[in-house]
């Protein structure tokens, strides 16, 4: 095993000799096999001879002239394996070199036996405080292991390419008597083949019980190529389409059947699924060189449609399979959408296809993520695969559904549309959406979520809608298309028709759509300046970011007042809303003297986001005051917990209100405190008016809001004139305006929803 001495004193100077020697090699065998081809072999071709020894001579010729030719061929093969070999190698001693140049200024040294440890600090009293201190300590081991762990995986990177060389190089020259055309002629050809014998092996006699090393070898293997296209691309095209889908499916059920005793092949086999998802989408990529193209997404679209028995009494669609495999990785738009729209016309034909053969051991699974199911129902991995590609996901909700109407077995985008309601073509958010949470009830694991499939969704649209993937808290907010803006359009106006998808009927079981709530909050808030716009925008103050959605106004209110019975919901909106209409207050006193009627131009400013809180408000109350309704304080930590969109807000409103930029920082600050604060003022209060009738509760909740709603506006009217010399009388009146039509507005939009359901 090579140490780190070995790496770092590695002799690539003589590695350097050797290839200089054989590029030498090469040049001179290639002359001599140039020459036998031109020479003695196209005499040999053009003579007139007869007879048998005619016959012999020429047959000698020919050989001999193949042997030059072979012999050019095996020494270019040895020196393109030692130019790769040398290449790599020094790559790792320059990573470790760096590594060693790098480690003081983090506070760490590297010793000539490649052991990372803590550089003592210089300060004597730091020193005691720092050994004293457990918090210091701990995040000292955590970033000692950190180091530990590169400084490691840099040797075994060089150990990985030293054992590849001489696999290739054995592989290269297998006959002593006669020269032979090189094998391999990359570290990465021979080992996309190691990797392939590695997967037959363990998915062959014995399986993974009884070859453990094999299966960890094709871990560190694949771990090792995970962002290598070459590899990538090489390693698909070896295994195939329905190879890769019925290697995966024996190794994962295989490993998972095992039970505890199969813990350690099981933990393999979990990082080899985010390995293989990972090359998966590197392979398919169209800016990836000789990526795998159209015709290899077909057949494995074909294998998807397969089943493979993988024993136990157990068999398993490819696509099941391949949904697992899409947890994982970065994928091509139109690799991704092409491998969607199958799936879902076969999901569509055949529902209960994906649970006609499960092994009823739940410990039995495809899918090794802690989210996202056991992995027998595919279309929550592709829901996953499209939440974190979110142009995939925008390209795919603006698909209709198609049938196989060619008959060639499979569904691309020359298939005809799935005919909807009105004669419209059924699109793939109704589609998603009209499923039912319980549809993937046999995928659910032992401690996992109950409905992984509705939650992969709601991850999807919110990709969809907004490019943020879920769990990028601080991704910069992305200008929407028009493509977006339909997503978001189609969702609000399902949602505003029937409102009962979220919130259910009176004496009805809980709606299918509940569950998406906080995701729909999102989007919301995403959406903030939109949904305002249609509220009212007669001022034309509105400003997108990037295209406009249009949305119905008594659908929009339908949509809010459902979705803000969430507490989570209720939260993002308030949180958008706030931040938006701050934004429109600031961009009016910044430009006070354009106006001819400021007391006009605040009026708009505040009349539209005065509607979506009076929306809210109504929303608030029924999820409250309803049987089982949510309490105060679910509200507040509502509020607490998605107090991040203030800031969205603010940044999104920048490149439309510039003003804005500057002070992004104090109007946070100052409007997280600000609509905490209020909230949770009204929260102390709800209990005790809770002991009293409903409706009457309900009415002073609503017009605690409705002050609420006034006051802030008109305190975001007075942090805005700031720094303005404005005189106190102006800013009053100015204050004024904004509160009283803020409360007007709330009224306004409180009554949009009222009227709807009869009032709360």
């Amino acid at each position: 095993m090579l140490t780190y001495e070995n790496v770092m004193n590695a002799p690539l100077g003589q590695l350097q000799t050797a290839i200089t020697d054989w590029a030498a090699t090469v040049a001179k065998l290639n002359e001599l096999a140039e020459s036998a081809r031109n020479g003695m072999k196209a005499k040999s071709d053009k003579a007139q001879w007869n007879g048998v020894t005619a016959g012999v001579a020429r047959s000698f010729i020919d050989k001999t002239a193949k042997e030059f030719d072979d012999a050019a061929q095996e020494a270019k093969g040895i020196h393109l394996l030692l130019t790769d070999g040398h290449a790599t190698i020094k790559a790792v001693q320059d990573q470790l070199k760096k590594l060693v140049a790098d480690a003081p200024a983090a506070g760490f040294r590297i010793d000539e036996s490649g052991r990372v440890s803590a550089v003592p600090l210089a300060d004597p009293q730091d020193r005691y405080a720092a050994q004293h201190d457990p918090d210091y300590q701990a995040t000292l081991r955590t970033n000692h292991d950190l180091w530990q762990e590169r400084v490691n995986r840099a040797v075994e990177d060089a150990q990985d390419a030293d054992d590849s060389l001489g696999r290739a190089l054995q592989a290269n020259v297998t006959d002593d008597n006669n020269f032979t055309v090189a094998k391999y002629t990359t570290l990465d050809a021979e080992q996309v083949a190691r990797a392939a014998e590695l997967m037959k092996k363990v998915t062959g006699e014995g399986g993974t019980a009884r070859n453990p090393e094999a299966l960890r070898e094709l871990e560190d293997l694949l771990d090792d190529n995970r962002e290598d296209p070459e590899f990538a691309t090489g390693f698909y095209r070896t295994v195939g389409p329905e190879g890769t889908l019925q290697a995966y499916a024996k190794m994962s059920l295989d490993a998972t059947s095992l039970g505890p005793a199969g813990a350690d092949r099981a933990l393999m086999v979990a990082n080899i699924q985010s390995d293989m998802g990972a090359m998966l989408g590197l392979a398919t990529h169209k800016d990836v060189p000789n990526h795998l193209d159209a015709a290899w997404t077909t057949q494995l679209m074909k294998a998807g449609r397969k089943e493979i028995d993988v024993g136990m009494m157990t068999k398993v669609y490819g696509y099941q399979v391949l949904g697992s495999l899409l947890h994982d990785g970065k994928y091509d738009t139109e690799f991704l959408t092409s491998v969607g729209r199958d799936m879902v016309a076969m999901d569509r034909k055949d529902p209960g296809a994906w649970d006609s053969h499960n092994p009823y051991d739940l410990g039995v699974v495809l899918n090794h993520d802690k989210d996202g199911g056991r992995g027998f129902h595919p279309l929550t991995g592709l829901m996953e695969a499209l939440g974190n590609n979110p142009d995939a996901a925008t390209a795919f909700f603006n698909e209709p559904v198609r049938e196989d109407s060619n008959g060639d077995g499979i569904v691309t985008k020359d298939d005809k549309p799935v005919k909807g309601q009105h004669g419209k073509d059924q699109g793939m958010v109704d589609y998603m959406l009209d499923k039912k949470p319980y549809e993937d009830g046999f995928d659910a694991t032992k401690t996992g979520e109950v409905h992984p499939g509705q939650r992969a969704l709601g991850d999807a649209l919110v990709s969809a809608v907004s490019h943020r993937i879920p769990g990028d808290e601080d991704s910069p907010p992305v200008e929407h298309t028009k493509e977006m803006a339909a997503v978001m359009e189609r969702v609000v106006e399902k949602i505003g028709d029937k409102p009962e998808l979220v919130v259910a009927d009176p004496g009805e079981s809980q709606a299918p759509l509940k569950g998406l709530s906080g995701h729909f909050g999102q989007m919301a808030a995403e959406y903030m300046p939109d949904l305002q716009a249609s509220a009212e925008n007669g001022s034309r103050m509105i400003k997108a970011n990037g295209e406009m959605a249009e949305f119905d106004k008594a659908g929009m209110a339908a949509f809010i007042g459902v979705v803000g019975q969430d507490p989570d919901a209720y939260g993002a909106i308030t949180n958008s809303q706030r931040a938006f209409t701050t934004t429109l207050i600031n961009d009016v006193v910044v430009h006070r003297n354009e106006y001819e009627d400021v007391d006009a131009a605040i009026k708009s400013a505040v009349h539209p986001g005065g509607q979506i809180a009076g929306i809210l408000s109504e929303a608030r109350a029924e999820g409250s005051f309803a049987e089982s309704g949510h309490k105060a304080e679910e509200y507040v930590k509502g509020v607490e917990d998605n107090a991040k969109w203030i800031n969205r807000g603010i940044t999104a409103a920048g490149g439309k209100y510039l003003e804005m930029v500057p002070l992004a920082g104090d109007f946070v600050e100052w409007l997280q405190e600000d609509i905490t604060d209020g909230v949770v003022e009204r929260a102390t209060k709800d209990q005790a008016e809770k002991q009293g009738e409903a409706d009457q509760a309900a009415v002073i909740d609503y017009a605690k809001a409705q002050k609420e709603a006034g006051e802030s506006a008109a305190q975001s009217v007075r942090k805005a004139v700031e720094g303005t010399g404005m005189n106190e009388r102006s800013i009053d009146a100015l204050a004024g305006v904004a509160s009283t039509e803020t409360a007007n507005a709330h009224a306004v939009g409180r009554g949009q929803v009222a009227t709807s359901n009869g009032g709360s």
